[in-house]
């Protein structure tokens, strides 16, 4: 069974230069702040993309680190995630920034009896 994209690790390109700033990506009149489910991919996409040389591949393990990408994302205007975007393909998954910041939230706790 495969994981589920807001429960698994997410990669993101960040600018060692400048503290908070991700890749984003605008289409359609649409942002999108780039997300990875392979580290390998965020890094080939960094390799390949002349904005985004120099990047380095963050890992968000929590929904907590996952939580913070997306406020920060929010900041620099974007509204959804494109997911495992790959550059010369003509598609690629996208969700809200608001749904996901939905999914990712950790379950409520269960008070004891």
């Amino acid at each position: 069974m495969e994981t589920d994209f807001f429960e698994a690790v997410w990669y993101v390109l960040t600018d060692p230069a400048r503290v908070g700033e991700h890749l984003t990506l605008t289409a359609a009149e649409v942002k999108y702040a780039l997300v990875w489910t392979r580290s390998r991919a965020a890094l080939d996409f960094s390799r390949e993309v002349a904005v985004a040389r120099g990047m380095k591949v963050e890992p968000l393990y929590s929904w907590t680190l996952k939580d913070a990408f997306l406020t920060a994302s929010e900041k620099l205007g974007a509204t959804h995630l494109l997911i495992d975007y790959r550059p010369g393909t003509l598609q690629a998954a996208a969700a809200l920034i608001a749904l996901a910041r939905e999914r990712i939230q950790p379950p409520p706790l269960n008070p004891k009896a």
